[in-house]
């Protein structure tokens, strides 16, 4: 059970069906997802409560830990974000809500409180369909990637694995590591610790998840992996995607097998969550063609409040 603001509990492995009673009735927001929240819980820090019948979640930055809060619903918003607000304050947390969806938001604005749009924090939202047929000039760049991975690799596999398989999580830490490696030799600024830490803590988990583990193979050897997971309104959810790109194109190769496999259980709509404000991972996001994004906001007291 979810306990009454202002008591909380920790995340665990039992909220699954409570967390997914709320985020069900809305569209996919990912930092609400219960898989990332769990994953995502590195610090062993995140917690749940309930206010005014919306879900409220003390959450921790994807790349500092910082706490903050946030929440999930329609339902009195000002009065719940005022008394978040009011909450952190007191014990010396951020006093900026953040990751607040836009449908909670909507019965903001003709409060006075500040509603600023988090573009950092936008989930990016694909058409399944069209990333399963790369057709047309758009993707034309896409296919040709693709195209040229196949002439190169013609015995490359795509496979579904189990992610409960010991082997098949001993591979995926194999493809982290070879992918944290490359990204190291390229000097290009990047925390990899607490991802590997939500990867990992993922992987112990798996037999609590349904998720869909999606693997590319040369031979024996894995090259890349997709951790994904269908959910209402006909939408899939991102949650790691990694691959060894030494090998040219198999990123491209890898998004669009998962695209044609997500298309067969009637999957339409690919939420790849955010760029975080990282500069690469935004440019590559936008190269596949978003058709929408959900919105986020961070809301806050007035300046002169």
């Amino acid at each position: 059970m979810i306990p009454i603001f202002p008591n909380f509990k920790k995340i665990g492995l039992e909220d699954k069906k409570s967390i997914e009673s709320f985020t069900h009735r809305y569209l996919p927001y990912s930092d609400f997802n219960f898989t990332s929240l769990w994953a995502w819980d590195t610090k062993d820090k995140r917690m749940i409560s309930k206010l005014n019948d919306n879900l409220i979640v003390r959450l921790t930055d994807y790349e500092t830990n910082e706490p903050s809060f946030s929440f999930l619903g329609t339902n009195e918003p000002e009065r719940t974000a005022r008394e978040l607000i009011n909450f952190a304050e007191k014990f010396g947390i951020s006093p900026i809500l953040r990751f607040i969806p836009e449908e909670s938001v909507a019965g903001l604005k003709n409060s006075n409180l500040l509603v600023e749009e988090d573009k950092d924090n936008f989930d990016y939202i694909f058409s399944v369909p069209k990333l399963a047929e790369l057709q047309g000039i758009k993707f034309k760049e896409k296919r040709n990637s693709v195209n040229k991975f196949l002439r190169e690799h013609p015995n490359a596999t795509f496979e579904l694995k189990e992610l409960s398989s010991l082997a098949v999580r001993e591979q995926i830490l194999s493809v982290l590591r070879r992918w944290k490696n490359k990204k190291s030799l390229d000097n290009k600024p990047f925390d990899f610790k607490n991802e590997e830490l939500a990867i990992d803590r993922l992987l112990h988990t798996a037999k609590d998840h349904k998720l869909i583990t999606s693997c590319v193979f040369l031979g024996d050897t894995m090259i890349g992996f997709s951790i994904d997971e269908i959910l209402p309104f006909q939408y899939a959810t991102s949650h790691f995607f990694k691959a060894d790109n030494s090998f040219n194109g198999v990123y491209d190769f890898l998004n669009n097998k998962v695209a044609q496999y997500l298309a067969t259980q009637n999957v339409t709509l690919w939420n790849w969550e955010q760029d975080l404000g990282l500069e690469n991972l935004r440019k590559s996001k936008m190269s596949y063609n978003p058709v929408n994004f959900l919105l986020k906001y961070k809301v806050s007291l007035t300046y002169n409040k």
